[in-house]
C-alpha cells in the first residue's frame, strides 16, 4: 500500500501533509482556505491529543 501523504482533519476541515511515512505532519491550510497559524511539524501522537482525527484526503 502506497504512502498517503494529504490528509484532512475530519472535525476542522483543515488540510495537512505528510511527506514522509512516520514522519512529522505539517498543516497546510484551515478549512477556509487561510494558511495555518504555525507551520510547525508536529507528530500522530501531538495531533491526536490535540483532537485532531486525520484521514486521508479522497
Amino acid at each position: 500500500m502506497a504512502h498517503v501523504s494529504d490528509l484532512v482533519d475530519i472535525r476542522s476541515g483543515d488540510e495537512f501533509h505528510q511527506p514522509v511515512p512516520f514522519g512529522l505532519v505539517y498543516p497546510l491550510r484551515t478549512a477556509d482556505g487561510a494558511e495555518p497559524p504555525s507551520q510547525r511539524g508536529r507528530t500522530w501522537e501531538h495531533l491526536a491529543a490535540s483532537g485532531r482525527e486525520l484521514r486521508p484526503v479522497r
